[in-house]
């Protein structure tokens, strides 16, 4: 039982060395928001653009599984939509924002790092499968109908549409990924010199997105865990994760590790970008508290999934 925990052990290391060297304030707390950005605009797409370019052309994409994957993404999504909405009194638009955090894990720095761990020979694949789903259809679908039926922004499909696109192409993650399809379909391979660069920065980002992880834990605070809080990281962290493992088991021909691999992506905590995307729709107080508890909850929640996978 323990042999599983301990694979996991360099993780919780990392992040625990992240928040007790910004807890001690051996390195200033400011410094975060700059080792963000560079883990953002150099080492994600560096690292989504490895794994999507090795991952072979669209033809090599396993289509099913994106589509089943989305499929139950989108139905946490709605779910959660619903109660914000019905039982907590959260608006039309605001409602599908707030619900965001609960059917987007934080693949990057949390995700692809443990199931590299635990799930080797899966890792790549499933995580350019997933990049794709998160960022080409949960998210833009997400942000879409917050803008247009958002009391506050309100406005028309179409605007909406472009706005969605304009901040998607500008996203760094989706400049990575549209690169490493590209680059993928010609079957090229890189230079020496740049495929070397590129295995350092990919080997590097796991190290700092880790550290960044538990850095931003010790300088954010629970403002307030409500059941609104509960709700979107509860359902992050369980109702995400079982609607991904039941519907690849019922609808897909996939093997052990990859369905496994698939779920223990989609119980990771919430994604980081979740805060600034709810921020638009006066719902950051939401996304802040159920970033960080889904992140100290899914320490032991990750860990019990894989164990229950080991046995």
């Amino acid at each position: 039982m323990l042999a599983p925990l301990l694979t996991l052990l360099p993780i919780y290391l990392l992040i625990l060395l992240g928040f007790g060297i910004i807890k001690s304030k051996l390195i200033a707390p400011e410094v975060l928001p700059q080792l963000s950005r560079f883990m953002l605009i150099v080492c994600v797409p560096v690292l989504i653009f490895s794994a999507v370019s090795s991952a072979g052309d669209l033809s090599q994409f396993n289509w099913r599984f994106i589509l089943v994957y989305a499929l139950a993404s989108l139905a946490t999504l709605t779910l959660v939509r619903f109660a914000l909405n019905k039982l907590f009194g959260y608006g039309p638009g605001q409602s599908w924002v707030a619900a965001l955090g609960s059917s987007v894990p934080n693949s990057v720095f949390l995700g692809y790092p443990i199931t590299m761990i635990v799930l080797p020979d899966v890792a790549d694949r499933l995580f350019a499968w997933i990049m794709v789903v998160e960022n080409m259809v949960v998210i833009p679908l997400a942000l879409t109908l917050g803008d247009v039926l958002s009391r506050q922004r309100g406005l028309p499909a179409s605007q909406a549409m472009l706005h969605t696109a304009k901040t998607t192409l500008q996203n760094p993650t989706v400049l990575g990924l549209l690169a490493g399809l590209a680059f993928g379909a010609t079957g090229l391979v890189l230079a020496e010199p740049l495929d070397k660069t590129r295995s350092m920065i990919v080997a590097a980002a796991p190290l700092i997105s880790l550290f960044l992880v538990g850095g931003n834990v010790a300088r954010s605070r629970l403002d307030e865990v409500d059941p609104p809080v509960f709700l979107v990281a509860g359902a992050k962290l369980l109702l995400h994760p079982v609607l991904v493992f039941g519907a690849l088991s019922l609808f897909t021909v996939m093997s052990k590790d990859e369905i496994r691999g698939a779920t223990l992506f989609a119980a990771m905590p919430m994604f980081t970008l979740y805060v600034i995307f709810a921020a638009r729709h006066r719902a950051e107080r939401l996304a802040s508290s159920s970033v960080v508890l889904s992140t100290v909850i899914g320490a032991a929640t990750v860990g019990i999934l894989v164990v229950l996978f080991a046995a």
